[in-house]
């Protein structure tokens, strides 16, 4: 018996039954996910930023702009690749800390982004896998990597493969990371050194796709392990932070601080606070810390930007109380919209406004709008592409630019300051534990 004689035949019997009307739409709508053919690994396509004929129009534009230093003088010539807020600061270099020479960037050529080997391999197997929930939910989660949806429809589907951007399974770095006053010039330094660890959606370290039940006894998703330096008062305090698989779970968040050699769990309710006096909230790390399922996202189509996607942030400069760095390297990328707004109505955002990287879904843009609709904070990611320590190439965040725009306050994180981010190196699981955090150095 065929699959279309075994509908007729439920059809046929439920007519003898009450609800026969609800109960034949939930068959077809059944029948309808059934029959929507699965994708071959081969018909999976890695997703691009531009059409061939886009590209075209992007490559004349070029002829023009690439290697022109863009600043006050010439910013309003390609306003509309920029975000409204950051014109606004190009335009006033003074207001925002600048030095004699003002404030500056460069427009260099538009590159794609490949993603690792690993990735695409995942993203071709898993991909023609994935199962979704009648909430739009993956029913198979952790049982998949690389990009769920290589041709999202909407903007969930945007969310997760933003969140299946595994950094490379492993990743670590030290930031330099002063909190800036462009007003007084002056600023707060703050020396971290950052380790992330994916227990599941692994492309790149065996075991893969997710590590064994055994290795894995807590459902973790994701942790970070995070040593501070600076400032003095926090020399040598740690913390880390365990994401779980469940999504209604919280997160587990210890903090060990050394100038009172005591340990602290953190609340959840803590995550909208703002981190040591600057304009971040936990929630803010990649733009967006949290579980999925806290928002909702609307797709609002695309916005081609200059974005930061080749960004060697040794070769910016800035000076001390100056409110983002000299010498960014930007390129044009056809960035996907996607609103998103938090399901509590009493969170401390009314809006993120996400410009995604169509072929990393990193988040290269974001707009943030506060608790009454007003606009507050625009922040920037610096990418690059570096060689991972299993001979690949892996895009990554080298740098953030973080601007607040009501009070004129700026942040800046630079990953490379110190050394490049080391990615795809083995790590240990034992950060995550209590004891790992008083561990003498």
């Amino acid at each position: 018996m065929n699959f279309n004689q075994y509908l007729y035949r439920e059809v046929v019997t439920m007519q003898k039954r009450k609800g026969f009307v609800k109960t034949l739409s939930a068959i077809f709508v059944i029948a309808g996910f059934c029959l929507i053919p699965a994708l071959s690994a081969a018909e999976v396509v890695m997703p691009t930023a531009y059409t061939a004929d886009e590209l075209a129009k992007v490559r004349e534009w070029e002829k023009t702009w690439v290697g022109k230093k863009i600043d006050k003088t010439n910013v309003d010539q390609v306003a509309q690749y920029m975000p409204e807020s950051y014109v606004g600061l190009y335009k006033n270099p003074e207001t925002w800390g600048a030095p004699a020479e003002g404030l500056w960037f460069t427009i260099v050529p538009y590159e794609t982004v490949q993603e690792t080997k690993g990735f695409i391999e995942a993203t071709k197997k898993y991909a023609p896998q994935v199962k979704k929930n009648p909430d739009g939910t993956i029913a198979n989660y952790a049982e998949i990597a690389g990009f769920p949806f290589p041709n999202p429809k909407d903007g969930f589907e945007m969310a997760y493969n933003y969140e299946f951007n595994n950094h490379g399974d492993t990743i670590k770095y030290r930031r330099f990371s002063p909190n800036i006053n462009p007003k007084s010039k002056t600023e707060r330094l703050a020396d971290q050194e950052y380790t992330e660890f994916f227990f599941i959606h692994r492309t790149e370290l065996d075991p893969k796709p997710a590590l064994p039940a055994s290795e894995n006894p807590k459902g973790a998703h994701r942790g970070y392990f995070l040593h501070m330096f600076k400032p003095p008062e926090f020399l040598n305090t740690r913390m880390y932070n365990l994401r779980y698989i469940d999504p209604n779970k919280e997160d587990d968040a210890y903090l060990w601080y050394s100038q009172f050699r005591r340990i602290r769990r953190l609340s959840t309710a803590q995550r909208c606070d703002s981190i040591d006096g600057s304009d971040l909230i936990y929630d803010d790390e990649y733009f967006w810390d949290g579980q999925l399922i806290r928002n909702t996202y609307t797709a609002k189509g695309k916005k081609d930007l200059l974005c930061a996607r080749h960004n060697d942030m040794k070769k910016t400069k800035r000076e001390i109380g100056q409110g983002i760095v000299n010498g960014l390297q930007l390129e044009r990328c056809n960035t996907l919209v996607v609103d998103v707004i938090n399901k509590d109505k009493n969170y401390i955002y009314s809006k993120r406004v996400w410009y995604l990287d169509p072929e990393t879904f990193i988040i290269l843009w974001t707009e943030i709008y506060d608790s009454n609709g007003k606009f507050w904070k625009c922040f920037m990611q610096n990418c690059n592409v570096l060689p991972t320590a299993i001979g690949d190439k892996k895009q990554v965040i080298v740098g953030t630019q973080f601007e607040e725009f009501q009070r004129t306050h700026s942040g800046l994180s630079d990953q490379q300051y110190f050394y490049d981010p080391k990615i795809s190196e083995p790590q240990s699981t034992e950060m995550f534990t209590v004891n790992y955090l008083q561990k003498t150095y």
